[in-house]
């Protein structure tokens, strides 16, 4: 090996390590175990390989339905011959409240409302889902990391509504 293809091979070395990392994007072919097609000259990314970050992972919050009993309803009649008895005793149920758990005051279920990328998320049994798990057709941005050994799942690719990306 001649002393230029040595200079070569170093030069080569020296600009992979200065890009140890570049963006790819890909789309979801499966979601349960979980792969990923970037290109037709990839393999597809199988679940080892993916790390996933928050933005896809799935993440929902507990919308309750609990009932209110009102138990301080008591009133007496007075008559001529003097008080009756109570007329109210005991607890009474109210209407039932939709709040999410912690919540410190009554909400009603058209106030809760969240929105990803202007659209309103969906609340599916019982739960508001905040990020959906990936779904077969998302499309991903993510990090190529290790030599494109690791994929670094970053999010979702979302589209205007105008058409652009």
């Amino acid at each position: 090996m001649t002393l230029a293809e040595q200079l070569y091979i170093m030069m080569q070395s020296a600009a992979k390590a200065m890009q140890p990392a570049d963006f790819v994007a890909g789309t979801v072919t499966a979601a349960d175990p979980l792969e990923i097609t970037c290109d037709n000259t990839m393999q597809v990314l199988k679940a080892p390989v993916l790390i996933l970050t928050e933005p896809v992972i799935e993440k929902k919050i507990p919308v309750l339905t609990h009932k209110h009993y009102i138990s301080t309803l008591t009133h007496t009649h007075t008559c001529p011959t003097g008080a009756t008895s109570p007329g109210l005793t005991g607890q009474y149920l109210g209407e039932d409240s939709l709040v999410s758990e912690g919540a410190s005051t009554t909400l009603q279920q058209e106030d809760i409302v969240c929105y990803e990328n202007g659209k309103a998320l969906p609340i599916e049994d019982g739960y508001i889902i905040l990020n959906r798990k990936l779904e077969e057709g998302d499309r991903v941005v993510m990090v190529r990391v290790n030599d494109g050994q690791r994929f670094i799942v970053l999010s979702r690719e979302f589209k205007s509504e105008e058409g652009g990306e």
